[in-house]
C-alpha cells in the first residue's frame, strides 16, 4: 500500500539493513502542493511523522492538510513516497515560528534496502 509519508530530516533507524540507498530531490513549495493534490486525489493515506508544531502548522497552511504533530518513529515500508521537512537554520531548544521561506523540503525518490 501506497502511503505519503512527512519526516524530519532523514532518520536513518527507520530503514532495516545494512545497506542504504537513496536518491533525494529538493522540492519547492509549489512542487510539493501539487504533489500533495495529486496524491489526495488518488486516495494515498497521507501520514505525518514531524513532532515540531510549528513546521506541522505551516504545512497544514500550505497543503490544506490537518495533520497532528507527531513523536512517533517512522518505519519505512516498501512504496512509501517519503517527503522530507526540515529547516533551513534549525534552532536548537527554541520553540520558533515558521515561515515558507525557512522550509528545506525534499522528496526520496529511490530507496534500495539491503542486508
Amino acid at each position: 500500500m501506497t502511503r505519503l509519508i512527512f519526516a524530519p530530516p532523514l532518520p536513518l533507524n527507520a530503514f532495516q539493513g545494512k545497506t542504504i540507498s537513496i536518491k533525494v530531490r529538493r522540492l519547492s513549495i509549489e512542487e510539493l502542493r501539487h504533489l500533495v493534490e495529486q496524491y489526495k486525489q488518488h486516495g494515498v493515506e497521507i501520514v505525518n511523522f514531524i513532532r515540531h508544531p510549528s513546521t506541522v502548522k505551516l504545512l497544514n497552511q500550505l497543503l490544506g492538510l490537518n495533520m497532528q504533530p507527531s513523536s512517533e518513529l517512522y518505519q519505512y515500508q516498501q512504496g512509501d513516497i517519503i517527503i522530507v521537512v526540515g529547516l533551513r537554520r534549525p534552532v536548537r531548544g527554541q520553540e520558533v515560528e515558521v515561515k515558507p521561506e525557512d522550509l528545506d523540503v525534499a522528496i526520496v525518490e529511490k530507496v534500495e534496502v539491503g542486508s
